[in-house]
């Protein structure tokens, strides 16, 4: 399978036309029609359907398309990846929580004079998704809610970083239970929520908050991640208790009621590493970042030995 007929097939489809494809790659038509037919040979399958309009995706086309995307683009990146090797560069893979950007970045980065020829690789993911990818070593670090020693695979360490408050979210006028200016949550069982993965992250710690006060509550959506559970409380499906920190846009221009909840609810947010996987630079460059964070004696590394899920 040639990339470059990979990357033609990726041009038609977003042009939705050969004719716009080869203007945009400076070809012919006739070449790249000739590429994507070796390609469609090669593959077994029509990648489009030819029509007085254009063209569009057949189901396998978008499918296959969807994921040669992923790994074109990857492919392409090698050569970066290769001239910053050769200059002695280094690549960190960080992973961060849902809903934790906003509060961690701005630290994270701050006066951590990192090295110029560092390429860092940010993705934010669910909580279950980063313990995942540490363990299958894809991360050299993720930050996330604490999770119970119980339900994180062994191998990884642990160190904790900050709190942040958990918040209430709803639409503009919608009224809930309050008691002292304060979302009483003792008093939320009739209210539609809309809440996080349950089984660790923020949506562990709520339904265990919730649990433990004695209401079961009315979940109307599960959610994995803070910016989607925002837009849904913002089209009105329902509230939802989310980190404040991720709410500072939303409160400042007034799209949702941001309140505080009853009983106070923190969340430990932890950096969580693989053992034995990093290199003696990647350690220290992760110390560098974490510097401003691990400033007192609590805040020391521990090994997980839990066996995990």
């Amino acid at each position: 399978m040639d990339v470059r007929q990979v990357r033609y097939a990726l041009t038609v489809a977003k042009e939705r036309s050969f004719t716009k494809a080869a203007h945009r790659l400076n070809i012919s038509q006739s070449a790249v029609s000739e590429q994507v037919m070796l390609l469609e040979e090669t593959i077994g399958f029509a990648l489009f359907l030819r029509t007085g309009r254009g063209v569009e995706l057949t189901e396998r086309g978008r499918a296959f398309l969807a994921e040669a995307e992923r790994v074109t683009n990857e492919f392409l990146s090698l050569g970066d990846v290769a001239s910053r090797l050769k200059r002695g560069g280094e690549t960190l893979s960080i992973g961060i929580g849902s809903g934790l950007a906003a509060g961690l970045l701005p630290k994270l980065f701050a006066a951590s004079h990192l090295p110029s020829n560092l390429l860092l690789e940010i993705r934010t993911a669910p909580t279950r998704v980063i313990f995942d990818e540490l363990q299958a070593e894809r991360l050299d670090i993720g930050v996330a809610v604490e999770v119970s020693p119980d339900r994180v695979s062994s191998g990884l360490t642990v160190r904790h970083l900050f709190e942040l408050d958990m918040v209430a979210i709803s639409p503009p006028g919608v009224k809930l239970p309050m008691t002292g200016g304060h979302v009483d949550l003792a008093r939320l069982g009739n209210t539609p929520l809309i809440m996080n993965e349950l089984s660790v992250g923020y949506g562990h710690l709520v339904s265990t908050l919730l649990h433990d006060l004695g209401v079961r509550p009315r979940v109307c959506a599960i959610v994995d991640n803070v910016e989607t559970i925002k837009m849904m409380v913002r089209a009105g499906l329902g509230s939802a208790i989310v980190p404040g920190a991720a709410t500072y846009d939303e409160a400042r221009y007034k799209l949702l009621q941001v309140l505080p909840i009853l009983p106070v609810c923190k969340a430990r947010i932890n950096a969580y590493t693989a053992r034995q996987a990093l290199s003696q630079r990647k350690v220290s460059l992760i110390g560098r970042l974490l510097e401003n964070f691990l400033a007192d004696d609590s805040s020391s590394v521990v090994p997980i030995s839990g066996t995990g899920p």
